[in-house]
Parts: C-alpha cells; sequence; structure tokens
C-alpha cells in the first residue's frame, strides 16, 4: 500500500511540474503579415536575438517603419522602440502553434498570420 501512495505521489508531482512549463519563445520567431495584395503591407518579424521590424503602410501619408527590440511580458510579445514618434501596435500576442499574431490599439485589430520562420 506504501509502495502504490508512493508511486502515485510521484506521478502527480511530474505531472503538475509538467504544467507549469513556460512557453517556448521560439514558437513565435519569425515574419508575419496581410496578404501581398493588401495595399496596407502591414509586416512584423521577430527575430530570436530579441530585435524586431514593423511596417504599416495603411495610412499612405503616415507610413510607418520602426525597428527595436522586443520582450515578454504576461506571454504577450511588447515591442519596444524609444525612437518613434509615431503610436503603432506595440503589444502582440499569439496562438498556441505560433501561426497568428493578434494585436489591438483603439478600435483597430490586426490579425496576421505567419509568412515564414
Amino acid at each position: 500500500m506504501t509502495n502504490t501512495v508512493k508511486i502515485l505521489t510521484a506521478v502527480a508531482t511530474i505531472i503538475l511540474m509538467a504544467s507549469f512549463t513556460g512557453r517556448n519563445t521560439h514558437d513565435f520567431i519569425g515574419t508575419y503579415g496581410v496578404s501581398s495584395s493588401d495595399p496596407s503591407q502591414i509586416k512584423l518579424t521577430i527575430h530570436s536575438n530579441h530585435t524586431f521590424y514593423y511596417q504599416d503602410f495603411s495610412v499612405s501619408d503616415k507610413k510607418i517603419v520602426i525597428e527595436g527590440t522586443w520582450t515578454l511580458e504576461d506571454n504577450k510579445v511588447v515591442l519596444i522602440d524609444d525612437k518613434a514618434t509615431e503610436k503603432f501596435h506595440n503589444v502582440w500576442s499569439f496562438d498556441e502553434n505560433g501561426q497568428i499574431a493578434k494585436s489591438r490599439k483603439g478600435l483597430t485589430f490586426y490579425r496576421l498570420c505567419k509568412m515564414n520562420a
């Protein structure tokens, strides 16, 4: 009986510890964007060295091109660029397998699909 309790306790501990594994940051590394026929040409590239590139041409007279660093906070990627003068979508969340990037700024919602890793 004692061995059964020990084995069940060990299995429960292993299962419990496995459920708290951190998110793999490599799931969302890559380039996300809209279709090539979309004139907004929104593109987000996240590099493994914690840098990013972001472009948004949805407003033709205020094209946004930003490069900087990113951090991971509460399972969301936060884009940081201290030199940016314009506001941009700087907080992104990703689906479980890293194929969809989503962002919301005010009433504007962006959903980008992974183009490559």
